[in-house]
């Protein structure tokens, strides 16, 4: 995926803000899932330290830290529940901007007026190419062999996501910002179809010198799709409304008694401490920076 987000950003013409934010999304969540997974397969090896297995004459693979380490990539620099929104903002702002001001509750009248012509008139185009392309048409991609079928399948999917997208918009209109979790799914469905993209480019583009990622690319995708499946029927089939209603009641403390037995925390302290201004931070922060010399 960064190779071939790399590529299109060469080329000085394109915009990559949403491939670079899929690099960093699925990226994170991935290696979180192969270093789990690792732990894992190690067992109780897994769990120990690089320097107990030495000291145990076994080879010191740094398997726990590998994970500890990995872990971080899904809150920093951008987590992934911010990510998901970003991602989600962009890929829609297209359809904003075409029919913003229909959804919006302070346009006036005369500025919906304008944005459902501007909507007509774009969609009216634009609906009709969700139903048609490369990727209903047998045969086509024949240059990536094996994986051709693969191609097409992520050209059918994107333009069923495309679909998606927009029937959230017109079923929730305005309300779709708060539809995280509907947003989520999509993202990820993109973020599997261009992971797939990626992984089929390359496996083409090194095939003589090495014809066995074809094979690899091939796995990889029969993988993907179907967690794309997956992700597709979850878009509508799903316990959103009634885990929303639980989280509510939640919050509320209907259910504090199934905290009955469990150790808390110290409630005698903020969860997240106040930022102090002034002179007096200055002391902590020079205890804090190495001594030079």
């Amino acid at each position: 995926m960064l190779d071939l987000c790399c590529m299109i950003a060469d080329d000085e013409t394109n915009d990559i803000r949403i491939e670079a934010a899929l690099v960093k999304l699925y990226a994170s969540e991935m290696a979180w899932k192969v270093g789990d997974e690792l732990v894992q397969i190690r067992g109780g090896r897994g769990y120990e330290t690089a320097d107990s297995l030495e000291a145990r004459g076994e080879r010191p693979a740094e398997v726990e830290q590998i994970l500890r380490d990995l872990r971080i990539n899904r809150i920093f620099e951008g987590s992934t529940e911010i990510m998901h929104l970003l991602i989600a903002r962009e890929a829609v702002d297209t359809h904003l901007e075409v029919a913003g001001d229909i959804i919006d509750p302070e346009a006036s009248r005369r500025a919906k007026a304008e944005a459902v012509a501007r909507a007509v008139g774009f969609y009216a185009g634009w609906l009709p190419t969700l139903a048609v392309g490369a990727g209903f048409v047998p045969g086509a991609y024949a240059e990536f062999g094996p994986l051709a079928e693969h191609v097409r399948f992520v050209e059918r999917s994107s333009r069923r996501l495309a679909a998606s997208i927009f029937a959230g918009m017109a079923r929730w209109q305005g309300g779709m910002e708060r539809r995280q979790a509907f947003l989520g799914r999509a993202v990820d469905i993109g973020a599997e179809l261009f992971a797939m993209t990626a992984c089929c480019v390359r496996a083409k583009a090194e095939t003589a010198s090495d014809p066995a990622g074809v094979e690899l690319a091939d796995g990889f995708c029969e993988q993907a799709r179907v967690r794309v499946d997956a992700l597709f029927s979850s878009l509508w089939r799903n316990s959103d409304a009634s885990d929303r209603r639980l989280a509510r009641k939640v919050l509320e403390g209907r259910y504090a008694k199934l905290e009955d037995g469990i150790r808390h925390v110290r409630d005698d302290l903020p969860w997240v401490a106040p930022w102090r201004l002034g002179p007096a931070t200055t002391p902590d922060v020079r205890r804090r920076l190495p001594r030079r010399g």
